[in-house]
Formats: structure tokens, sequence, C-alpha cells
């Protein structure tokens, strides 16, 4: 009787499924992970909503990630949830990793080089550093980013090899649904890649008519339809099974102005040609090189619907794909027309196909036959120049990576440290009871003279990606009173962040602001820390 033959045979099978640049992509995605994000994944850093969230995902029913309440409900039931860094982290990278894998199938990507790099791409973009910050929910957001790329890759061999296109779009179309209800803002990728594999058809000649292309487009356009309405779907019916109503976090309780279309589009226009992608690229030289690797992909474009075979009418309908990409990758901006949305790095991981997109011409360009000219010289340049600014951004994103978890801990420390001292004033307080209520008066609005140097550093200010913030923002965050419990066991029911009630009373205005003397007071049988105006 033999139990690890079926085991072993079946991993066998399993690894014989995958060619060899896939496993380039994944080993390579394993490795730039670890050396990316080893910091926090070996180091418990907390901040933001990762103070209050040690022990829970978040926002999820309520903020229309159903999907996302169902995993909440099913580890509340089973294993419990913590905000554990190994194994939430090595599993994030891991999905990633396989995410890698299929986006190499799906291309067709034989370069073992442009694969390992498509894997190291994918894993050390910063968007995957912003979602670290939120340790407690990381896997999950990275599942949504495998689905998302299956779901798409599902539908695309279906219509390439024209078989099971029905079953096809269901199972795609389940998919997308899925991982919309983890996490919406990786519907951008599922776009990306829908209208790059449309352009790579016009270059391969899969289209005998514009209609052939418009055809396959309409395809991808009722499939995310179709897949959104269900995402709506299944909101509607989850929150009122769960007898829940829709969070008011950036206008998310809000419906959507038409009239204001025009302008959220502005605004996204500006953020995509600005490259400064919200704070991904806060450092000048990264904003530099992303334009002039966007500048070089515009010219291989170019050249290569002028090498294609394709019809001309063709080529001029694949140009509305193309102009629609930007759009589609960035689609995040337009999804609220609130006046409280805003999009933060959190949301931009669409915009990865800035550098993956490159690499994916690079493997057209290095199949094709071309004769010497000077525009092939010309090209051949641009594109060895657009290698070279590739590479330097990635060595650079995975330098930034860790020096936003460098000033996370940072912060950290300096907040510990910080609400120790106060902790230690208010139980020394002349008066001070364990049964009285504390209240934080003006805590938004800090004045300290007393915060450190590092704080203002011009170093610090160059890691602007969300949420990782500086030692004021995190003293200053209502999630605070979560920080001050779960790090430093201080707090209960009793202690409050005022709204602005208690600030308006005369003894209370009389209170110079922490940490003078006067500023922690016991006012008609409270203790009152007035920690701003």
């Amino acid at each position: 009787m033999n139990f690890t033959a079926p085991i072993e045979n079946y991993f066998e099978k399993l690894r014989g499924r995958f060619n060899q640049q896939q496993a380039y992509a994944f080993i390579a995605a394993l490795i730039a992970g670890l050396v990316a994000h080893g910091y926090v994944i070996f180091n418990r850093i907390s901040y933001h909503d990762n103070t209050a969230c040690l022990f829970n995902l978040g926002g999820t029913y309520e903020s229309g990630r159903w999907m996302l309440g169902f995993f909440y409900d099913i580890q509340m039931m089973t294993t419990k949830l913590f905000a554990v860094p190994v194994f939430n982290g090595i599993l994030s990278i891991l999905f990633i990793a396989i995410a890698a894998m299929f986006m190499v199938e799906l291309f067709e990507v034989e370069s073992r080089f442009l694969a390992a790099a498509i894997g190291v791409i994918m894993v050390v973009y910063p968007v995957v550093t912003s979602i670290f910050s939120f340790m407690f929910t990381s896997w999950e957001y990275q599942l949504a980013l495998l689905l998302a790329v299956v779901s798409a890759k599902v539908l695309v061999d279906a219509i390439s090899c024209r078989k099971s296109v029905v079953k096809s779009f269901i199972i795609s179309a389940l998919l997308c649904t899925v991982s919309l209800g983890i996490y919406q803002a990786y519907i951008g990728v599922v776009i990306a890649l829908y209208l790059i594999k449309l352009f790579f058809g016009v270059l391969d000649e899969r289209y005998d008519s514009p209609l052939a292309y418009v055809k396959t487009g309409l395809i991808y356009l009722v499939n995310l339809c179709v897949s959104l309405a269900l995402w709506a779907v299944l909101r509607k019916v989850t929150m009122a099974v769960k007898h829940i109503v829709a969070v008011d976090y950036k206008g998310m309780d809000e419906g959507y102005q038409l009239e204001k279309l025009p302008q959220v589009f502005i605004g996204m226009v500006k953020a995509f040609l600005g490259f400064s992608q919200e704070g991904i690229n806060a450092v000048l030289y990264q904003r530099a090189f992303t334009a002039l690797i966007f500048v070089i992909t515009l010219m291989q474009i170019c050249y290569l619907l002028i090498q294609a075979k394709a019809k001309i009418s063709i080529k001029l309908f694949s140009l509305i794909g193309l102009v629609l990409l930007p759009i589609g990758m960035n689609i995040v901006y337009l999804l609220s027309t609130s006046s409280e949305f805003e999009v933060d790095s959190l949301m931009l991981y669409g915009d990865i196909f800035v550098y993956i997109l490159p690499l994916l011409l690079i493997e057209k360009m290095q199949s094709m036959q071309t004769k010497d000219s000077f525009v092939n010289t010309i090209i051949v340049g641009a594109t060895w120049i657009q290698i070279i600014a590739i590479t330097i951004m990635t060595l650079g994103y995975t330098y930034m990576d860790n020096a936003a978890y460098m000033k996370g801990e940072i912060a950290q420390e300096q907040a510990v440290a910080y609400f120790n001292q106060m902790i230690t004033a208010i139980k020394t307080c002349e008066g001070f009871e364990e049964d009285m209520e504390i209240i934080l008066v003006g805590q938004a609005e800090l004045e300290d003279g007393t915060f450190a140097l590092v704080d203002n550093s011009d170093q610090l200010d160059a890691v602007k990606i969300e949420k990782f913030p500086r030692y004021t923002d995190l003293v200053s965050y209502e999630g605070s009173l979560f920080f001050m419990r779960e790090h430093l066991g201080f707090g209960n029911e009793k202690v409050s962040v005022d709204d602005g009630t208690v600030a308006q009373e005369t003894a209370v205005k009389a209170m110079p602001t922490y940490p003078n003397d006067g500023s922690i007071a016991i006012v008609d049988g409270r203790v009152i820390v007035k920690m701003g105006e």
C-alpha cells in the first residue's frame, strides 16, 4: 500500500504542466519578493489600519468586498484571524509568482530573461509594498490579483483556440467576479490584459477583418460587464443578508454623478501623464525614467504596427484599443465621483503594465526578421535604453520598498516611545483613578514642538507610498487608540477621541497643548489630554 506515490505523481504531472519560462518567472518572483519585502515579512511592523486589524480583515461586506467577508466568516469559524507577517507575506508572494507564470503563458513569452523580468517587476512594484502595509489582508488581495490574471487567460485562450468559448466565458466571468469581491481595483489588470491581447492579435494576424477585431473586443467587454453586474448583485444580496449598509468611507455610499465624469477623466489623464502614480514614483529619477520608458514604448508600438502584415483598416481599429489601454489601467480614477474619493497607491496595480508592456513588445520584436535600416537602428538603440531604464526602475523599486518598511518601523518605534511617555503622564496625573474616562482632544490637530527632527526629514518624505506614515501621522491618527491597546496594553472602552464637543468647554480651551505643563488634567471627573487646539 503506497500513500505517497500518488502525491509524487501528481506533483510530477503538475511540474510538466509548466514550461521553463514559467519556472523562471516563478523563481525570480520568489527571490525578488524576499529581497524587496523580507523586511516586513520577518518583522511585525504595524501602523494605521494594521493596528486596528490585527485580528480581522477590515472593511468587507460594507465596502463591496463580499468575498473578503466570506473569507472572514470562514476563518473566524475555523482558524481565527491573525495579521501574521511570515504566513501572510510569503503566501502573498506565492500568489504573485503564480500570477507571473500565467502572465508569461498568456503572452507566450519565449525569452527566459524576459519571463524572469516579468516575475521580478510584478513582485517589487510598490503597490505590493502598499498592500503589505495591510498585512492583515495581504494574501487575500494577492489572491484577487491571481484570479484577475487567470480570469483573463481563460477567456483569451478559449477565443484563440476557438474551443469551449461559452464555457470559458462563464468561468472567466465568475473568476473576475470573485476577484472583484475581494478587491475591486484589480479590474484594471483584467482590462489591460484584454486590450494588450487585442493589440497582439493584430500583430500576429489573428483578425482577417476589422469586424473580427471588434467582435473579439466586444466579447471581452461583455465579459467585464457581466462580471461587474454579478459583483454588484452579490454586493446587494450580501449586504441585505448581513443587514448592513455601505460604509461612507471615501464616498462608497454615494451614487455616481455622470456630469462629473469629464472632471474625473481629466484627473485620471493628468495623474497618468504626470508619472508620479500616487506616490509610487515620488523621486524625480523614477518619474523621468518612467516617462522615458513610456515614450520608447510608443515608438515600439508604431514600429510594430508598421511592420505588421495586417490590413490597414485593422491597424486603424487597433489604435482605439491602444488609446483605451491607459484608461483601463487607471480605471480606478473613474470609479467614483465623490469629493471624498481619492486614489491611493494601493489601488494602482494596473499601472504596472507601463513596465510589463515594453517587455512583451521586446519579445515580439525579437521574433521579427527585418533588414538593417536607419529606423531599425534607432529602435534597437532606444530599446536598449529602455531595458536599462526598466532595470534601474526595478532596482530602485526594490530599494524604495525597503526604505518604506524602514520608514514604517521608525514611525512605529517613535510612536511607541511617544505614547509610553503620554501614558505615564496620564497615570501620574494628580487625582487620576483607573475608572476615569480618558479623552484625547485635538488629536488630528496635533501640536508638539518636541517631535524628532527625523519626522521632517527630506529623506523620509521621498517615500510617499501609502500607507507608510511619518511619526506624526501615526500619533495623530484616530486608529492610534488601537495602537495603544494592541502594542502598549493601554486603553479600554473609556478611552476615546473627542469629536470636537469637549474642545469647546471653557476649562479645556484654557489648557495648553501636550506636552506642556497642564496639558493633561482632571476636568469634571475626566482625564483630558489636550493634544491640539
